[in-house]
């Protein structure tokens, strides 16, 4: 592993962003059941009340959970800067943003929208703690790296989602006159094109080459890549603000942005072709699979721009394969090789072995036969949502296979906890 340049001595405590892991996997499984309690396919209308709260219970409750729970551990460790009082941030972020998610999605699901008036005011005041936070511990820090740039822009952009969610949602409970078309783009680019894209790429410089054993990432591209995608999502929030402006504009920054994006999932692949270790990996495959499904989401929103009666279902298919393909690939993976080096790191670090207790490695601390398992499960269930809005069996098999992935995800980081709560008590009992 490449850590030379990394800061391991301001790592947080371990019970940190585990506890943000931990939670998220539920997450999925309430996103299932509230997909299973549906009036007939909601995939076959993107405005149902079951998809929008099944939709948010996954990027809110699930995606934003690991984000949280991922930048308090990057940022100390990568940029070399700690979070002020780091387990004070952990709890009044996460329970807030639980409750404010479920808040949130319940009241989606049951068409209240005093629910979405009680719920903005907890996920404000989540990532306004949050986001404070992370620019305080940012502008603190002395190194410079594209990682740094990359989660700057991505917190701004984070920033921007918030407030227009927060906006959309006020305005549902009052029934303020506002574009919601508009704003509800505008929030879902800053939130899915910006928070998560941008963190995503910022983490792959140092996740790929240091876990996946590939060379470095073009120089180029680290330097300029998020930048350019930040200017493009800029730009085609013109639409969104100014009545008069052109469209024109806003679908060629759309077109340069999946460029972009492409860019990244072609370098990725590349790389990984290149790694020196050929051993199959179950990590190495979440990832490529999120790479490939990035590439087709692109395919899908380009098409869509043309004029064509399959515009408004290959956008939904786009926004499927980026959430489900493309992030959830990603971060599964991603989880899946962070939670054991983390339990490997705090207890090198905490002890050494004893003669009678040996610090696990990684591949001993979460099975990668599970790992495997979940691998198919995730893609057989990316395969049912793209055929979901035509196919009611479809539209069950991801009921059931989020459910599924949530309860495996759910058990190996929980094995994975144990893992390091026992070992860490058999060397006590030991020295």
């Amino acid at each position: 592993m490449k850590i030379a340049s990394l800061s391991p001595e301001q790592a947080p405590p371990i019970g940190v962003p585990l506890r943000f892991f931990a939670v998220a996997p539920l997450f999925l499984i309430l996103a299932a059941l509230l997909l299973a309690t549906s009036e007939g396919n909601p995939f076959a209308n993107p405005h149902s009340s079951a998809l929008l709260a099944a939709t948010h219970c996954i990027t809110l409750g699930f995606m934003a959970m690991i984000m949280l729970g991922a930048i308090q551990q990057v940022v100390p460790v990568i940029i070399g800067s700690r979070m002020p009082v780091p387990r004070l941030i952990a709890w009044i972020t996460m329970l807030p943003l639980t409750a404010g998610a479920l808040l949130l999605t319940t009241g989606f699901a049951l068409g209240k929208p005093q629910l979405l008036d009680y719920s903005w005011s907890l996920l404000g005041l989540t990532f306004l703690i949050f986001i404070g936070a992370s620019l305080y511990s940012l502008a603190r820090a002395t190194a410079k790296n594209p990682t740094k740039t990359a989660i700057l822009l991505s917190v701004l952009s984070l920033a921007a989602a918030v407030a227009l969610g927060i906006l959309l949602a006020r305005g549902y409970a009052a029934g303020l006159a506002i574009p919601y078309s508009k704003l509800a783009t505008a929030h879902i680019s800053m939130a899915l094109g910006g928070w998560v894209m941008l963190l995503i790429i910022g983490v792959s410089y140092q996740v790929v080459p240091m876990f996946q054993l590939t060379p470095n990432y073009p120089k180029w591209q680290t330097n300029y890549l998020t930048p350019a995608i930040f200017a493009t999502l800029l730009l085609s929030l013109m639409p969104s603000f100014f009545e008069d402006a052109p469209r024109w504009p806003g679908a060629v920054a759309e077109i340069f942005f999946w460029v972009l994006a492409c860019s990244y999932a072609a370098a990725t692949l590349k790389l990984q072709s290149q790694r020196r270790r050929r051993v199959p990996d179950a990590t190495l495959s979440f990832f490529r699979m999120g790479m490939v499904a990035l590439l087709i989401a692109a395919t899908f929103s380009i098409v869509s721009l043309l004029p064509t009666a399959y515009s408004e279902h290959l956008r939904m298919l786009s926004v499927l394969t980026y959430l489900l393909g493309f992030a959830l690939s990603v971060m599964q993976g991603m989880l899946y090789k962070i939670v054991p080096f983390l339990v490997w790191f705090h207890l090198f670090r905490g002890g050494t072995s004893t003669a009678t207790t040996r610090i696990p490695n990684m591949k001993e601390i979460i099975p990668e036969r599970w790992m495997w398992w979940h691998l198919k499960l995730h893609g057989f269930t990316l395969l049912a949502a793209l055929l979901s809005a035509w196919l009611d069996m479809a539209a069950w098999l991801v009921v059931v296979g989020l459910l599924l992935q949530g309860i495996l995800l759910g058990y190996a980081i929980l094995t994975g906890i144990s893992v390091y709560h026992n070992t860490l008590k058999r060397i006590e009992q030991g020295s």
